[in-house]
């Protein structure tokens, strides 16, 4: 077979990653984003265009928490400094609260976070960061709060479809309120110098807010209300609302409303990729003293797909189902979700997934999925991401006995089947005490997480990449930036990715050009010419049939008007 004609383009093919990566491929290693002296904690990840990410966290370096920033690219190289830039050192209680962080539609980071600048109560700030590390709203950020005197916590942000941003937190009253302000992409107020209050009767409280993008320039929010106290609550509900871009409410629903959960338990919502979302939340509706995971799914237009009052994840008799997290996979309209099976008396723990149809019924049986099965190690923080049709599952697993924790990761074919050699892997085999893991995946399939580490004192923070083959560390022969060319021609990524045995190859031309599009394997050998001619401007799309190819990672060139883009794939078999 015929070898790349490029011998430069072959030598970065094969070498570059190695000279300049920086993702590990070893567990007992990891990525260290920053572990100076004190604590850094509470990290957060959100994805960037060119498949790399930015990672937030809480730092207390000089002795106070401060917040800070660090974007990696694809291949795990810090963009900024090698401990992060400040983004605000000013006053920050000792006792954190949550916060967020997203990456806007022009790669700017959008952080939101509390701190006491203002005095003794804590108030909401919200911060724009530019790719290059330029403070786009100014070097103290937006004062998101009305009453700088009211304990004002746990802020939400998220962009809309109409490039504005909407921001919920808790306003601490008697009983509290749900706040909401809209910047502008120069991060002017948009719904008044005051947020927009939502609140329940003279004695619900609001708390727990957080949001997901809808169509029109709308979010759409989900909240807790309940009576009495936040230790012994009652008459629990969960609520959602679609609010327009002027800050009108398109439709309510209380997504639960039989009274039994937890104060101290956060709800989860999720986007389902069709402006709609997913609701996740643990309750005791049977006054059994056991917990079990439940899931709702309500589109953009407040039409419930699962019944009333969520679907149960599992029904496994006499168990507890804790801390379930959820993934939409808009290719099939499945749901899946990940949560911790507990005995009775929360001595033993599993691991268990499920997967619900469109309709919220239960496709792995009733039980669900065993993938960890019981034993004395319990579990923290459970993730499932998903993307096209490929689904990664990861898990904190605490040693028992120990204050040591494991990180551990694998994945799943649609019927539940564990890939990747069958077993679940380690992704920090490190012995030391995690904390807080969050993660995400790219467009090409590599999960991204962090965590905070005490691997060498109170905290420090850490990455990992899982490649869509299971591996760690970088790919040979991948250069996961070469995405656009200068001049304007554009390779799209392969649909879909994985995939079994054809897929679609788009691309798109900024002017006449002579095209070849052609496909190697990872040693550089040419295995298919799917293009080889004159084509106009224009959006092409082409199939790649591999059924006459092993499985493994291939590599697709495009060459037009002089330039080179590149992306891989990864047929499964």
């Amino acid at each position: 077979m015929k070898k790349f004609q490029s011998v430069l383009f072959l030598l970065y093919i094969l070498f570059a990653t190695e000279i300049f990566s920086q993702w590990s491929s070893d567990s007992t290693v990891n990525l260290k984003i920053s572990d100076l002296n004190g604590d850094q904690a509470l990290p957060k990840i959100s994805l960037t265009s060119d498949g790399g990410c930015y990672i937030s966290w809480f730092d207390n370096r000089s002795g106070s928490y401060a917040v800070y920033l660090q974007r990696l690219n694809s291949t795990g190289v810090k963009q900024f400094p090698n401990d992060g830039i400040l983004i605000s050192g000013n006053p920050q209680s000792s006792s954190l609260v949550d916060w967020d962080m997203i990456t806007d539609n022009a790669d700017n980071a959008v952080i939101v976070f509390t701190d006491t600048r203002n005095g003794s109560s804590i108030n909401p700030f919200a911060y724009r960061i530019s790719p290059s590390g330029n403070f786009l709203w100014g070097s103290n950020g937006v004062a998101l709060a009305g009453d700088a005197g009211t304990y004002q916590v746990n802020p939400k942000v998220m962009q809309t479809s109409d490039s504005n941003f909407v921001i919920t937190w808790v306003y601490s009253s008697s009983p509290n309120k749900i706040a909401f302000q809209k910047l502008s992409p120069a991060g002017a107020k948009l719904w008044g110098a005051d947020p927009v209050y939502g609140e329940g009767g003279v004695s619900e409280n609001y708390t727990y807010p957080s949001l997901v993008r809808s169509d029109n320039g709308s979010v759409i929010a989900l909240w807790s209300g309940y009576t009495g106290t936040f230790i012994s609550p009652g008459n629990y509900r969960l609520y959602s609302r679609k609010i327009s871009s002027g800050a009108a409410a398109v439709w309510q629903d209380t997504v639960y409303s039989l009274g039994r959960v937890s104060g101290f338990f956060v709800p989860k919502i999720f986007s389902d990729g069709n402006n709609g979302a997913l609701y996740v939340w643990q309750d005791d509706r049977n006054s059994s003293n056991l917990q079990s995971s439940y899931v709702q799914h309500i589109t953009s237009a407040g039409i419930r797909n699962f019944p009333l009052n969520g679907s149960e994840a599992s029904q496994s008799a006499g168990n507890n189902k804790f801390d379930a997290w959820a993934s939409y996979m808009s290719a099939t309209g499945e749901t899946y979700l990940v949560f911790k099976m507990a005995n009775s008396n929360q001595s033993q723990f599993a691991v268990y997934g499920q997967k619900l149809s469109s309709s919220g019924d239960r496709q792995w049986g009733n039980d669900g999925r065993e993938f960890l099965p019981f034993g004395q190690n319990s579990m923290e923080r459970l993730l499932v991401l998903t993307k096209d049709t490929s689904i990664v599952f990861s898990f904190n697993e605490s040693l028992f006995g120990s204050a040591n924790n494991q990180i551990r990761y694998f994945n799943s074919d649609r019927n539940g089947n564990i890939g990747w050699g069958g077993y679940i892997h380690y992704l920090s085999s490190v012995s030391s005490e995690k904390l807080r893991l969050t993660g995400v995946i790219n467009s090409l399939g590599m999960s991204m997480l962090a965590w905070s580490d005490r691997r060498q004192d109170g905290g420090g923070i850490y990455a990992q990449n899982i490649n869509s083959n299971g591996s760690l560390g970088n790919l040979t022969g991948i250069n996961l930036n070469q995405y656009e060319t200068p001049d304007g021609y554009f390779l799209s990524q392969n649909y879909p990715n994985p995939f079994n045995p054809k897929t679609i190859i788009s691309y798109q031309l900024s002017m006449h050009s002579d095209v070849t599009l052609k496909v190697f394997d990872v040693t550089g050998s040419e295995v298919s010419t799917l293009i080889n001619e004159s084509q106009n401007t224009g959006t092409y799309s082409v199939e790649f049939d591999g059924s006459n190819f092993p499985s493994g990672v291939y590599i697709y060139k495009l060459t037009a008007g002089g330039s080179e883009a590149v992306r891989r794939m990864i047929l499964i078999k």
